[in-house]
């Protein structure tokens, strides 16, 4: 099924005009019956359909793609296999995060981090500091672990966690621990590091002057008094000098989330409108601007998401789709974008009917968030969905 809903450009205020179209646009597509031609597979995980007590709420694939990685809710383990063999099972004791964690590999592989998730919601008109940790996959035992944290990334080289608290930016090494400040006081709840190691993104709350800068901003003087309340700025650091570079010339609506994307060419910016004073029709309206990772330079794509929860978005293996995840009228979505243009190319509906395919009729519970990887060989994603993993072949 090919669905074109064009390319959505969300402007530096976040107007409910922009919004409320994007929002048109996901309303419509959800109404839309899934097309009966998809092709999925429920797997089973360790040689079964469904595993008893397990909500599965992340799952990420390693740098090589030789292996999937799921994150559990409560104190169930995690979960590695062989992308090609999902009955070969290995676990790791992680500890107890009842609601979850976002578990992501390094850079090659070697750790996982996991950052602290909730299941009502992601605070999403005021910063929650939660709890990160670093884990070495080979051994299981935890390499960092912080509580009271904004946001943490790990760098390329693996030997520094940079993090983001109420004290600013910090850089903990991973072999001896120390922790030392940068001076950077900024706060904000996402910060990226460059795939490069290079450069380190923070989003943090804009000051009168910077606000000032901002073309199209300058002269508008009740837009400047309502950014100073709920808006945010990005600023990328030179990571080794921690010197300014620039700040794009964007502001945004609160950050959750910065990310460079795995082939370097851009940097990712979650956002969410103020669900009381962004004029915002729907308060699970957020969406994900994308900027020129090495100039910053904004580029002319974004993808909207409707989803509960803060949504998962990954590229593919090739680098021409994003895909995000999102709700629709009943059940959760992910949606497939041609990268460069914003297009809409397909979407997968989350719809329990999936389970007529079911070997067995066991109990399916779900939280309602979706989690999903794209695997390496261009064709398949593998989703979760509660206690299941679902494989989709969007490109048969």
């Amino acid at each position: 099924m090919t669905i074109n809903a064009g390319s959505i450009r969300l402007g530096r205020h976040s107007s409910p005009a922009v919004i409320a179209t994007a929002l048109a646009g996901l309303l419509t597509l959800a109404s839309t019956a899934q097309d009966d031609g998809q092709e999925y597979r429920i797997l089973k995980v360790g040689g079964t359909e469904s595993i008893a007590g397990y909500l599965t709420s992340w799952i990420d694939v390693s740098p090589d793609g030789s292996t999937v990685g799921l994150s559990a809710t409560q104190g169930f383990p995690y979960r590695l296999f062989p992308a090609s063999d999902e009955a070969q099972v290995r676990t790791i004791d992680v500890g107890n995060w009842y609601a979850g964690s976002r578990a992501r590999f390094s850079s090659t592989g070697r750790y996982i981090l996991l950052q602290q998730l909730f299941y009502l919601d992601y605070a999403p008109n005021k910063d929650r500091p939660i709890k990160y940790e670093v884990v070495d996959v080979t051994t299981g035992k935890a390499v960092f672990s912080m509580d009271e944290l904004y946001a943490a990334a790990l760098t390329p080289d693996e030997t520094t966690v940079v993090t983001l608290g109420k004290d600013g930016l910090h850089l903990v090494d991973l072999g001896s621990g120390k922790r030392r400040s940068t001076g950077l006081e900024r706060m904000g709840n996402a910060v990226a590091v460059s795939t490069d190691g290079q450069r380190v993104a923070v989003a943090h709350k804009p000051t009168k002057a910077e606000l000032e800068a901002l073309t199209g901003l300058r002269n508008d003087k009740d837009a400047l008094k309502n950014a100073l309340k709920v808006g945010q700025l990005v600023t990328v650091y030179d990571l080794a000098t921690l010197k300014p570079l620039y700040t794009l010339n964007e502001l945004f609506d609160k950050i959750f989330r910065l990310e460079y994307s795995p082939d370097g060419q851009d940097l990712w910016i979650h956002a969410k409108p103020h669900t009381r004073k962004g004029g915002n029709p729907n308060p699970n309206q957020c969406y994900v601007s994308v900027a020129d990772a090495r100039t910053g330079a904004m580029r002319r794509t974004a993808f909207p998401s409707l989803a509960q929860y803060e949504p998962d978005f990954r590229i593919s293996p090739d680098g021409k789709l994003f895909a995000i995840g999102s709700q629709g009228n009943k059940f959760m979505e992910v949606h497939l974008y041609e990268r460069a243009t914003g297009r809409m190319v397909d979407r997968f509906v989350l719809s329990y009917r999936l389970f007529e395919k079911m070997a067995s009729k066991a109990e399916f519970p779900s939280d309602g968030r979706v989690s999903f990887v794209f695997l390496p060989d261009g064709r398949r994603m593998l989703m979760t969905f509660g206690n299941r993993l679902i494989e989709w072949t969007y490109a048969p």
